[in-house]
């Protein structure tokens, strides 16, 4: 007999092919009520984010909660709030959703460092590869058409971390003005 830890996602997958749509509507509910992640990603996946838009606001809560929760000093754990950027994006499909929660946590990040002061370089590193990867989206396709919602907040975060250490501040300032540059030649060219 195999052990659980053997077993596959096809074996789950002939299971499930075998179940009726009530059988399968219970084990979703089960899974719904199990956990909290279960829920957010289960509304995430099944509901109109334009109809439900505080499932998005959920994923915003934690991705604020790690740099500043309602009660004392972020914890600063990356791993979550990225990871609620990922399972909102996954869950969702909401391009635009996803973006803004990137821009969300880059903007925490530049808050938390001037409220608190220097923080090390993992810190940096962590809040910078979310902004070029933010604006690497901006660059394509699907996220052009967003650049003139998150411009003004984009700016805003290149002014707010001028004078920040580790170099940071500037790295930010020559990506953003990239970024600038980039749409303004794309208005050029049209």
């Amino acid at each position: 007999m195999k052990k659980d830890s053997d077993l596959k996602w096809s074996d789950l997958k002939k299971s499930l092919q075998k179940s009726d749509k009530k059988e399968l509507l219970n084990v979703i509910q089960e899974l719904y009520k199990y956990s909290e992640d279960n829920r957010r990603y289960l509304l995430a996946r099944f509901i109109d984010t334009e109809k439900a838009p505080k499932v998005l606001e959920e994923y915003r809560e934690i991705v604020v909660n790690e740099f500043f929760p309602e009660k004392g000093v972020g914890e600063l754990r990356y791993s979550v709030a990225e990871k609620a950027i990922s399972e909102y994006s996954e869950a969702s499909g909401d391009f635009e959703g996803k973006m803004e929660l990137m821009l969300t946590y880059v903007e925490n990040g530049v808050e938390y460092t001037n409220e608190y002061g220097d923080i090390d370089e993992e810190f940096y590193d962590k809040i910078y590869e979310m902004l070029e990867q933010f604006c690497a989206l901006l660059k394509t396709p699907e996220g052009k058409p967003l650049y003139t919602l998150f411009k003004e907040r984009l700016l805003k975060v290149r002014d707010d971390s001028e004078e920040i250490a580790w170099c940071f501040g500037d790295a930010v300032d020559i990506l953003v003005t990239k970024i600038e540059e980039f749409f303004e030649e794309d208005k050029n060219d049209t």
